[in-house]
């Protein structure tokens, strides 16, 4: 059976109206880079004391009081960074002359090593460089788009191979890195247009028609419709050039089954089924099978019985096969591949996100994604790569794109961006993470209202991990997260817009007093004038929360000889005082100290040996099991972030 090339869906877009070929050089206006001699100071600084265990809170303090008392400014100390600097904050209302005297007092004081300001840095991946970028609405967030940049912080589809099975591919720019070597399937020369059958040469030889010919009246030139949905899946991002695919760290397999004319089914199915790792007569084995599969073609007919077989082949190997829901405003039901059982099928909207007049519809579309619609304003199109010739290939060049065609690797994309991000994940997995973070179109969808909107970086966030240090595969992993999710630990943002969690730095008694305090739920509460800790000031970046818990009696800190209290914000938590804080924060419940201790380390003359008796009878720690069937608790240890994780998720779990 040959599918009819009226039906095809390689067609995106028909008429010059309705396609702008954008072949002249398009050109990002330069940056402003205004001087300006009244520049704002940076307020943060890192001091490095040149012996910092040498170098008590008192000493710290009196460096910065002689350091700001010139020109009456406070330093305030913030926090201590990995690497034994000292971040501290300067009065940002200080002019640059009072900053620099302030700094240079800093970096004069004999305790101190260097002084250097702790500079802003800016997320390099969420926007890309790529001039063209700003032209693709269909990736951003705002009206009908698919919201793809903030996913690309945790996921780019790296590793992750997408099946374009389609009219093969030319050379690109915006491709070369992304293409692995792919096929031609196509096994009848008219239709490949090469002269020969199948072959290892994927390349796009041009699917253009004289008049008179496949049945039409009108001719039409080449479409390069593979190298388009392509772009729209993986184009390279941030490398300065054209635009950016929705997976640009994914890798585009190209099966070329469609030519002069179309495609036969049977080449359409065995493209499936050798993208998915399948053996075909003749064929050499693809060595680098494909979990995403994009059909963007289609014709109306029932499902033939060999796209099913095929389909099932590549459903059973794991792969996700994305199917586009046809560009007939029809029913999807009428339309093949989309009406295959095994197949996401995939809808079009327009900019402002309403279905597409052209797009299929009904109960059968599992999901709507931005598809274009350039009737009266090209710009409203896909924006994707393509190739200038009118029949053979000639230059690289951009164009917009309207159809279901071009929805449909948004979806692929997606789940590339979702496999990269979770290898593990099963194909129904991934539909299902789609289909639940999709969001409600934003415009009209009639006649049929149920499909809703692809969101990739909802879908990416549901499934990735929160911190691009901690790994699935980590022990402590599902604490982490829930301390991501439950708001008590943000992390921090690193240069190139992730966020990290350093699951093996110890945790600092300041930053365990803001943990306990978002883990109460952030309860209202006035920190008092004057601070209950000689070294805490009241301008410490944690004061309220320290203070929250000396007012609750969770920490009482430590009685010095001059009579007063030290809360030593900068030293690390070790975990006989975590056990007391927790028992504490628990309201110091009633307990019965057991008559044999839970670990063998511990003794019962241990200070806190009722707390980390507590701790072990409540299951939040559970020690390290010992050759000899004993437990140890190493109470004189620090409590890393990772543990620390564990030990609040289950006592949320426990008492909350």
């Amino acid at each position: 059976m040959k599918i009819s090339s009226s039906r095809l869906l390689l067609r995106a877009v028909t008429g010059a109206a309705a396609l702008l070929l954008l072949s002249g050089p398009l050109v990002a206006a330069p940056a402003s880079a205004n001087g300006t001699s009244d520049a704002v100071p940076p307020s943060r600084y890192i001091v490095t004391f040149a012996d910092r265990a040498a170098a008590s809170s008192i000493t710290r303090e009196q460096t910065y009081l002689d350091a700001g008392s010139p020109v009456g400014a406070a330093v305030t100390e913030l926090h201590l960074t990995g690497s034994g600097g000292t971040v501290v904050e300067v009065d940002p209302d200080l002019t640059v002359e009072e900053t620099a005297a302030v700094v240079s007092a800093l970096a004069a004081d004999p305790d101190v090593e260097r002084v250097e300001p702790d500079v802003l840095l800016y997320p390099s991946a969420v926007t890309p460089n790529d001039p063209l970028y700003p032209r693709q609405w269909n990736l951003q967030g705002a009206g009908g788009g698919a919201d793809a940049a903030p996913a690309w912080t945790s996921s780019t589809g790296k590793g992750q191979v997408v099946a374009v099975v389609d009219t093969g591919i030319t050379a690109h720019t915006d491709l070369q890195a992304q293409v692995l070597p792919g096929y031609d399937l196509i096994s009848d020369p008219a239709v490949a247009g090469d002269g020969n059958g199948r072959d290892a040469d994927p390349r796009d030889e041009g699917d253009w028609y004289p008049n008179g010919s496949c049945g039409r009246t009108v001719g039409s030139a080449s479409t390069w419709h593979g190298t388009h949905v392509s772009g729209v899946v993986a184009a390279s991002a941030n490398n300065g050039t054209g635009i950016s695919g929705v997976a640009p760290g994914a890798q585009i397999l190209p099966v070329r089954t469609l030519g002069t004319c179309g495609g036969y089914m049977s080449d359409i199915s065995d493209g499936i089924i050798w993208a998915a790792g399948g053996q075909l007569p003749g064929v050499p084995l693809n060595p680098t099978p494909a979990r995403v599969i994009n059909l963007s073609l289609g014709g109306v007919s029932t499902c033939s019985a060999a796209m099913q077989q095929a389909v099932n082949f590549a459903a059973e190997r794991g792969a996700v096969v994305v199917a586009a829901a046809g560009n007939d405003s029809i029913s999807a039901d009428r339309s093949q591949p989309a009406n295959c059982d095994n197949v996401m099928v995939v809808g079009a909207t327009d900019r402002n996100g309403s279905r597409a007049p052209y797009s299929n519809f009904g109960p059968l579309v599992d999901l709507m994604a931005p598809g274009g619609n350039t009737m009266g304003d090209s710009s409203g199109g896909i924006l994707s790569t393509i190739n200038n010739g009118k029949s053979v290939p000639a230059d690289e060049g951009y164009a917009y794109y309207q159809g279901t065609s071009m929805a449909a690797p948004h979806v692929a994309g997606a789940a590339a961006l979702l496999l990269s991000a979770d290898p593990g994940l099963t194909s129904q997995q991934v539909e299902s993470t789609l289909l639940q973070t999709a969001r409600e179109l934003p415009g009209s969808c009639t006649p049929h209202c149920g499909p809703q909107l692809l969101n990739i970086s909802a879908a990416v966030a549901a499934v990735a991990s929160p911190f691009a240090d901690v790994p699935k595969s980590m022990q402590f992993y599902d604490d982490m997260r829930w301390m991501a999710e439950a708001g008590i630990s943000t992390g921090w943002t690193e240069t190139n817009g992730t966020s990290t969690y350093r699951p093996l730095e110890s945790v600092n008694r300041d930053a365990m007093a803001a943990f306990m305090y978002r883990l109460a739920g952030s309860p209202a509460f006035t920190p008092p004038q004057k601070s209950p800790f000689a070294d805490v000031s009241t301008g410490n970046q944690f004061y309220k929360e320290i203070s929250w818990l000396a007012a609750e009696e969770i920490s009482t800190g430590w009685l010095e000889s001059n009579g007063t209290k030290t809360y030593r914000p900068l030293q690390p938590v070790n975990r006989d005082a975590m056990a007391a804080f927790m028992y504490r924060y628990a309201d110091s419940p009633a307990y019965t100290v057991p008559v044999k201790s839970p670990f063998a380390d511990i003794a019962k003359t241990n200070q806190f040996y009722k707390e980390i008796s507590w701790l072990a009878s409540t299951g939040i720690s559970t020690g390290w099991a010992g050759g000899n069937g004993t437990s140890t608790y190493r109470p004189l240890s620090s409590v890393k972030r990772d543990a620390m994780a564990a030990f609040m998720h289950r006592f949320d779990t426990r008492f909350n």
